[in-house]
């Protein structure tokens, strides 16, 4: 049997915190070129910071801006320690709380996505190929046709690892388009606003030209960055 969400949230929490404990103050101050507003600390607060509020039930605006902010700002005088300690509480406790069910989908590409915007922080890649990145992808597919939708943009594929995900309008059943081939750590980085417009159309689109899907990728809380911070496994 393959590992579940719920799993590859824990395995996920587990690598975030040994990669971060104990860590210099420099390091836990340093500033996350995906995160601009945000420390290597202040990322950390937000991750706990979900768990948190899950268990208590404050999910007005959840995923939002504002949201997010006040779980930065709750823990505006604690250390990384300190944030990592509160989130080995907590994280076991929503992990439970999932159960049969699995951690949502959205709450694991959330956390992939700041794992690795950590990384790139500290020049510590790794994990690029680990299970929780495909399962994350799960999150996409659900929520990337939208985008494709408000772009006007045709149903699009994304082939990754011998595997193939369409985003399209499934009422239609719309064939797609255009197939993205690459590794899952490089869709959902393209995906999570990780990688500029420039990085996302150099990658192998089978010939097709991007530009009609290249709009889809501001979607949601996501923007493609003006310039690149992190190499990707394509280049």
């Amino acid at each position: 049997m393959g590992m579940d969400a719920t799993e590859a949230y824990r395995a996920t929490r587990d690598r975030i915190t040994a990669l971060l404990r104990g860590v210099d103050p420099e390091v836990a101050d340093r500033r996350v070129p995906a995160c601009p507003q945000w420390t290597v600390r202040e990322v950390a607060a937000h991750l706990a910071g979900v768990c948190d509020d899950m268990l208590e039930g404050r999910l007005d605006g959840v995923a939002t801006d504002g949201w997010t902010a006040a779980q930065v700002e709750a823990r505006a005088d604690r250390s990384l320690d300190e944030i990592l300690d509160e989130w080995a509480e907590v994280g076991p406790r929503v992990e439970e709380r999932f159960g049969e069910s699995g951690v949502h989908p959205q709450m694991l590409f959330d956390e992939v996505t700041h794992e690795h915007d950590v990384r790139s922080a500290l020049d510590r890649p790794g994990a690029r190929e680990d299970a929780a990145v495909t399962i994350a992808l799960s999150f996409v597919g659900r929520a990337f046709p939208q985008a494709l939708r408000g772009a006007g943009a045709p149903a699009l594929a994304f082939r990754f690892g011998g595997e193939e995900l369409v985003l399209g309008d499934e009422e239609d059943g719309a064939p797609a388009q255009a197939t993205i081939t690459a590794t899952a750590f490089d869709l959902v980085r393209s995906c999570s606003g990780r990688r500029t417009l420039d990085q996302i159309a150099a990658l192998d689109w089978g010939g097709a030209d991007p530009a009609p899907w290249l709009p889809a990728f501001t979607w949601g809380p996501f923007t493609p960055p003006a310039a690149p911070f992190e190499t990707p496994d394509a280049g």
